[in-house]
C-alpha cells in the first residue's frame, strides 16, 4: 500500500502565535513530526504544507521532503484540512493512502507510524486508522452534561456512574497524533475519519496536544521525560 504523509502547519494561530515553530528542547515543534516521518520506511513521500514561509524554511532544512505552499484560502481558522489533503492526493496520483501527522501532537515514534500504516494495510475492510489513548480516571463515566449551574447534572454514562473504575469498560480518546486514510474512501466521502475505523492504541503518557499556552508549559518537561525513557 503506497502511503504518503502530510504534515500540515498553518502560520496563523490564535491560541499560541507561531506555535508550529515554537521551540521545545531547542527544536521547532514541527521538527518532531518531520523527523518521525523521515524515520519511517513505510512512507513513500512526505509533504509539509503551510502558508508560512517561516515554517516552510524549517522544512527546507531537511532532505527528502516535498514542500506544499498552501494558498491563503486553505489556511484560515475555518479551512477544513480535507481540502489540503485532496490537493496532496492530486499531486500523488499513485498514492493509495495518506497519513496525517499534526505537529501539535509531537509524541510519536517512527515505529508507531509504521504500525498504524500496517494496521490499515492488513485490514482490507477498514477505511481509516485513528490513534487513541485509553482513559482511566478521566473517563466518560466520571463526566456530566450541565447546561448551566442552576440545573441538575446529567451523567454521560449513567449506567456506570457509581461503578468502580476497575469494572468500567475501557474508553479511548482520540489523541491527534496519527490519522491514516485510504484514498478511495477519502475521495468518496471527503473525510479522513471514515467508518469502519480502527483504533491504533498509544500509551496515555504520549497524550500531548499543544493548542494553548498552558500546553507549551507542560510540553517541554513531558517531552524531555519521554525522550529519556521515564514515561
Amino acid at each position: 500500500m503506497k502511503t504518503i504523509a502530510l504534515i500540515p502547519a498553518r502560520g496563523g494561530s490564535k491560541g499560541i502565535p507561531g506555535k508550529n515553530i515554537a521551540r521545545i528542547l531547542n527544536k521547532p515543534l514541527i521538527a518532531y513530526s518531520i523527523e518521525a516521518a523521515l524515520g519511517c520506511s513505510s512512507i513513500e513521500g512526505i509533504w509539509v504544507s503551510s502558508d508560512s514561509e517561516e515554517i516552510l524554511s524549517v522544512a527546507r532544512e531537511y532532505e527528502n521532503l516535498h514542500i506544499h505552499e498552501r494558498e491563503k484560502d486553505l489556511a484560515s481558522d475555518s479551512s477544513p484540512i480535507t481540502d489540503t489533503i485532496a490537493q496532496i492526493f492530486q499531486l500523488n496520483p499513485s498514492a493509495e493512502a495518506l497519513i496525517l501527522l499534526q505537529p501539535t501532537s509531537p509524541l510519536r515514534t517512527s515505529n508507531q507510524i509504521a504500525e498504524a500504516i500496517e494496521l490499515l494495510n492488513k485490514n482490507s475492510l477498514a477505511n481509516s486508522v485513528i490513534s487513541v489513548c485509553s482513559m482511566d480516571d478521566v473517563h466518560p463515566a466520571r463526566m456530566y452534561w450541565m447546561d448551566n449551574e442552576n440545573e441538575a447534572m446529567r451523567s454521560i454514562l449513567p449506567e456506570y456512574e457509581t461503578t468502580r473504575r476497575q469494572e468500567i469498560p475501557l474508553a479511548y480518546y482520540r489523541n491527534g497524533s496519527i490519522y491514516v486514510v485510504r484514498r478511495k474512501a477519502f475521495e468518496t466521502s471527503g473525510k479522513i475519519m471514515i467508518s469502519p475505523s480502527l483504533g491504533y492504541v498509544m500509551p496515555s503518557s504520549q497524550l500531548l496536544n499543544i493548542d494553548e499556552p498552558r500546553d507549551l508549559i507542560i510540553a517541554e518537561p513531558l517531552m524531555k521525560a519521554w525522550q529519556e525513557g521515564k514515561l
